[in-house]
């Protein structure tokens, strides 16, 4: 019979992540390729860790771990790549599918082989015995012991957290013992502990000593394990994942890809409680699932899907999913979509979406999208959507748009608002606001530009902009001061323009004054005159500087009969005047026009018989008269 012994391994594991490389279960039989040049013999480890899809054991003091590597080697296997590096002093045993040990190898006396006994029924029945084991885990620079620290058997299945003294309790099997238990602590070399207790003993203690890493500078403290990642910080997480999930996220990483992952809610799960700390290929979680992301594949949850880190494939949840980092794929979410770093791809939300980076893609949202940087894409929310840094793209909301920059279009039921710069379409029912435009601004009732108009203004009422550079088209046009624009509508106004009274006679015995508003580009007039105890005209029009001082007007005259009490003739003008300055601000105007005119009672209207002028019905007629008069500016 074997005779019991205790025996203690203390290993100290460099990396800290667990890689997916291929579907072999010898370690060391892999084929890998690397190229290192100049790198720490710890980084061309976790190198060929990462390659291989495994994490490296070993004790630090065996290994000059700062000796300068460089190697370069195609279709090597891991074993024969350890001995290039290494030597031929130092032996490799796998344990697990997980971690390969590095070792001092030891000179063995030979013995003739012995044929392997078996495990007696006293044996077999303290294997699978329940063990406890206890201890202190204490930082090698400090002696203090670390609170937060994971500790956990080979299984993956029984899990302890030490104190904050650093005290830690674990129960598991003495089979599970011998196979490794695992302490592991952000910011120190992860270490495996391996136990062989004695038959009959229920209990030991085993104090743990952990060495910091040597990427950590600065000392190590609690708050470094405890430290809660963006995705912690929301409401809804602290409500429904418990704190022991974000101190064991925070301390175990793993990067290798799991197939598969059920969970009904967090630690209720095939994954237990390292959930979160893997990423898998499909997830399926009936009510709650938690987990480090989706790798290239589906992730289907009833309720609420949440990952730590990135979704790549697609994620389809009843009411939510909540993603701590990027999406690249397709993100369905019954009522909210919420995104902590950037999407690629589509996003489609029963009711919100919220992406805290930016947008490239598609973003649908039954109510209100929100993009906190970014979108490069097409962005549709029912009521409202808001970009906060730049659209180059299409957004479309039910009723309001924000962003700060467009560069493509904008298109609002109701209102657009683009803090800074439109470069391309504004397009709402009732108002758009820019800053500056560079592009086109059509709203059904009001256009407002706070800074420079250098593109289009179009609305169905009123356009305002501080500075008007380009072109403004409606009813009622303002700015507070113009430098090379124009506007075309009723009535407009800049504080800078053309504005210009006149007095004059043509004629037909009209004595007129007319109000002018605009600029000398284009501006417009407004007309009312009378005939001495005849009738009365009211009119309106355009008018431009061609030259310096020769205007062209176009306008409608409306002729108003005193004897029928209601307008009668209406011709439409065509003016040319000559502007002979006589002061700084007051000008004589004189010049011929062309008119066309249509009565309501025939052969009513004549003009006198020294113009030239052309019946084209009895109702019809043109002819060439003139004016002349005084105009005043300012």
């Amino acid at each position: 019979m074997i005779k019991p012994v205790s025996t203690i391994l203390l290993i100290v594991i460099l990396s800290s992540t667990f890689l997916f490389a291929n579907n072999s279960n010898d370690l060391l039989s892999r084929i890998i390729t690397v190229n290192v040049k100049n790198k720490r013999l710890d980084t061309t480890l976790q190198l060929i860790g990462k390659e291989s899809g495994f994490s490296f054991s070993y004790n630090s003091s065996i290994l000059d771990l700062g000796k300068k590597i460089s190697i370069k080697k195609q279709n090597v296997t891991v074993n024969n790549l350890l001995i290039e590096l290494l030597g031929s002093h130092y032996e490799f045993k796998q344990i697990g599918n997980s971690h390969v040990i590095i070792r001092e190898a030891l000179t063995l006396t030979i013995k003739p082989i012995e044929q392997k006994k078996r495990h007696s029924k006293t044996e077999l029945e303290h294997l699978k015995s329940d063990y406890e084991i206890q201890g202190r885990v204490i930082d090698q620079k400090t002696g203090k012991g670390i609170e937060y620290i994971v500790v956990y058997d080979e299984s993956e299945k029984v899990l302890s957290l030490t104190d904050s003294l650093g005290y830690y309790s674990l129960k598991t099997s003495v089979e599970r013992l011998q196979k490794g238990v695992f302490f592991r602590g952000l910011g120190y070399y992860d270490t495996m502990v391996q136990l062989s207790p004695k038959i009959g003993n229920k209990t030991t203690r085993f104090d743990v000593v952990l060495t910091p890493n040597n990427n950590n500078t600065q000392p190590i403290t609690t708050d470094l394990a405890i430290q809660k990642e963006k995705i912690h910080q929301l409401k809804f997480i602290q409500n429904f994942i418990p704190e022991e999930a974000n101190i064991i996220s925070n301390n175990i990483e793993y990067t290798a890809t799991r197939g598969f992952q059920f969970t009904l809610i967090p630690f209720i799960s095939n994954n237990n409680f390292l959930g979160g700390s893997y990423t898998n290929k499909f997830s399926l979680n009936v009510f709650l699932g938690y987990s480090a992301g989706v790798d290239n594949g589906l992730e289907v949850g009833g309720f609420v899907n949440i990952n730590r880190n990135n979704m790549k494939g697609a994620q389809i949840a009843g009411i939510s999913n909540i993603v701590g980092k990027d999406v690249n794929g397709a993100q369905v979410g019954g009522i909210i979509n919420y995104d902590m770093a950037s999407v690629d791809g589509l996003q489609v939300g029963g009711i919100i979406n919220v992406v805290e980076d930016s947008l490239v893609g598609v973003q649908i949202g039954g109510i209100n999208n929100n993009v906190r940087e970014n979108v490069r894409g097409l962005q549709i929310g029912g009521i409202i959507n808001t970009t906060r840094t730049a659209l180059k793209g299409v957004q479309i909301g039910g009723i309001y748009n924000y962003s700060k920059n467009i560069y493509g279009v904008q298109v609002g039921g109701i209102l657009n608002t683009t803090q800074k710069t439109v470069n391309g379409l504004q397009l709402a029912g009732i108002n758009s606001y820019t800053k500056d435009l560079k592009g086109w601004q059509i709203s059904g009732i009001t256009s407002t530009i706070s800074a420079s108009n250098k593109g289009v203004q179009l609305s169905g009422i009123y356009n305002y902009a501080r500075t008007q550079k380009g072109v403004q088209i409606g009813l009622i046009n303002t700015a507070k001061e113009v430098e090379n624009g124009i506007a075309i509508g009723l009535f407009t106004y800049y504080k800078n323009g053309y504005h210009a009274v006149s007095y004059s006679i043509n004629e037909n015995g009209f004595l007129n004054g007319t109000f002018y508003s605009g600029t000398k580009k284009l501006y417009n007039y407004y007309r009312i005159g009378a005939q001495i105890d005849k009738n009365y005209n009211f009119g309106i029009g355009f008018g431009s500087f061609l030259f310096k001082r020769f205007v062209l007007e176009v306008g409608l005259e409306n002729v108003y009969d005193i004897k029928i009490e209601d307008i009668n003739t209406q011709f439409i003008q065509i003016k040319t005047l000559y502007v002979q300055p006589v002061f700084k601000r007051l000008s004589v105007t004189v010049g011929p026009s062309f008119n066309v005119s249509y009565s309501k009672i025939p052969n009513e209207f004549t003009p006198p018989p020294s113009f030239y002028h052309q019946k084209l019905n009895d109702n019809s007629m043109y002819w060439i008269s003139g004016s002349i008069g005084i105009r005043y500016n300012w």
